[in-house]
């Protein structure tokens, strides 16, 4: 941290009153006001903070971008110490303190100070601006316009350098298809050399003062080159983020700060850190508990992944249900009995809920979560519309196969085992074809829990009927001839669910 006079020569004048404005400050301190708190030289002065006494204090805000308190003397006189950015300082300054003199200001040393942060900004340093004002006359309570003919004192500068992991993490959401915008409070200049360091570019800079002058569809107009948006307050990232929202984009954002509070709110996922300030943890959907930023890639890989895997299990809920109403619907037109006991539907539905606990776990394409993907309901009930007869074609089958080859007319509880057998086999195994765009088995392999429970319910499905718990559900043995034709069913049922989801997909997309 270093700490200049208008002339750029250090001073410790300047850093005693901004430690003197940080240490009386009431509200949140940021790392600014810590590093002024822990600054080395700052330890040997402590003692300043008992010759003061705190009157009064003004808290920073964005419009106006400064704070000031005032404190009294050991001489009962009182003393206004302002910090804040540069431009917004200078502007209530009139006077400028150097050498133990004070002189008038003028537009020189605007232009001068205006060099010396450029410089500073370049090389990563963020500036703030110190003033002060004596006030001979001590009042109770001072005001806004208490702001005004305050004496430049100088101003300090901090490196606050981005994290190691800040460039990996950006490369590797750019390459994941997320678009990383910077909104930051800094200058453009400081923006541009963060940026840099971090590998994200800075060609298109949209600054605060030019956000309002432009209607929300232009501002989502020009969003879509911009990456940095420099020297914006709370309300404008909020407004930033809505504009993102209007031209159709899901936005995340990233703060830590008191101002990023609006933000964080405005956002779809709003992140934060488990070192930030309350109310940006409050504001926060996620807080990131790992120091390093590729949290975020990964976050974003596992968020696909999640999300891969429950319309997985939406679409094949749905396609399935959807097939089993029209089996069941046909079924009870020309069937003289139940197609299946009520107490073997339960126990279907059971077997076939618990094959799917291990979805979770499965395996997503690498294809599948390398960009981004939408909640899009319509495209969910035309995979169902499509995929969900299939299953009943092949319920038919088995009703054909079991009514006309094994005498299931007459024989209720043989025909309620055959097609309990072949429906919980296809719904089991129908999973491995719809979870994957490729073929499955050979190109994309599922999850070892997946298949573990696939084999599982398969296995258990197709012993229950020969087994003690089998006959109390009222299942009877199947004859040895029934097991070769369901099975050319199944396979059947794969192939052609396969064909049409590749179909699907080609067209639609999974």
């Amino acid at each position: 941290m270093h700490h200049y006079d208008l002339h750029g020569q250090e001073s410790n004048r300047v850093l005693e009153y901004a430690y003197l404005n940080s240490h009386f400050q009431f509200g949140l301190k940021n790392l600014l006001d810590i590093a002024v708190l822990d600054h080395v030289e700052m330890k040997e002065h402590v003692q300043l903070e008992h010759r003061f006494e705190k009157i009064d204090e003004l808290p920073f805000d964005f419009s106006r971008r400064r704070m000031w308190v005032v404190l009294e003397t050991e001489e009962k006189k009182h003393l206004l110490i302002c910090k804040g950015a540069v431009e917004e300082v200078f502007a209530a300054c009139t006077h400028y303190a150097m050498d133990g003199d004070v002189a008038v200001l003028d537009a020189s040393h605007l232009e001068r100070m205006q060099q010396q942060t450029a410089r500073l900004n370049a090389d990563g340093f963020r500036v703030i601006a110190v003033a002060y004002k004596d006030f001979p006359n001590p009042r109770p309570a001072y005001h806004t316009a208490d702001e005004s003919d305050l004496i430049l004192l100088g101003y300090i500068a901090f490196l606050d350098p981005p994290k190691e992991s800040a460039r990996t993490a950006i490369a590797a959401l750019a390459h994941s298809g997320v678009d990383v915008k910077i909104l930051t409070g800094d200058n453009d200049i400081i923006a541009r050399k963060i940026c840099r360091e971090v590998g994200v570019l800075t060609d298109d800079v949209l600054l605060g003062s030019d956000v309002d002058k432009l209607t929300d569809p232009k501002l989502a107009q020009r969003l879509e080159t911009v990456t940095v948006c420099a020297k914006v307050s709370p309300a404008q990232k909020s407004r930033i983020i809505e504009a993102l929202h209007l031209a159709g984009h899901v936005v995340g954002f990233l703060g830590d700060g008191i101002n990023d509070g609006p933000a964080l709110k405005s956002a779809d996922v709003g992140i934060s850190v488990d070192t930030a300030v309350d109310i940006a943890k409050e504001s926060a959907d996620i807080i990131l508990l790992e120091k390093s930023l590729m949290v975020l890639s990964d976050g974003v890989f596992e968020g696909r992944k999640s999300f891969g895997n429950i319309v997985k299990h939406i679409k094949m809920g749905g396609s399935s249900n959807f097939g089993n109403m029209f089996s069941v619907l046909g079924a009870s037109i020309f069937l003289p009995f139940l197609p299946m006991a009520p107490i073997q539907v339960l126990t279907n539905n059971l077997l076939y809920d618990f094959s799917q606990t291990t979805i979770p776990t499965d395996n997503v394409d690498n294809e599948y979560i390398a960009a981004p993907r939408r909640w899009d309901i319509g495209d969910i009930t035309k995979f169902m519309l499509f995929l969900g007869p299939i299953s009943s074609i092949f319920d038919y089958v088995t009703y054909a196969t079991l009514l006309l080859a094994f005498g299931g007319w007459t024989n209720p509880p043989l025909f309620q085992t055959g097609w309990f057998v072949e429906s919980l086999l296809t719904q089991t195994l129908v999973i491995h074809i719809i979870r994957t765009a490729k073929i499955p088995f050979f190109q994309s392999r599922a999850s070892n829990s997946l298949i573990a429970t696939t084999i599982l319910v398969a296995g258990a499905g197709a012993l229950l009927p020969y087994s003690p718990l089998g006959s109390t559900l009222g299942f009877v043995p199947l004859p040895d001839l029934y097991w070769p034709a369901v099975f050319a069913i199944i396979l059947g049922y794969c192939i052609l669910a396969h064909l049409v989801k590749t179909w699907f997909v080609r067209r639609w997309g999974l």
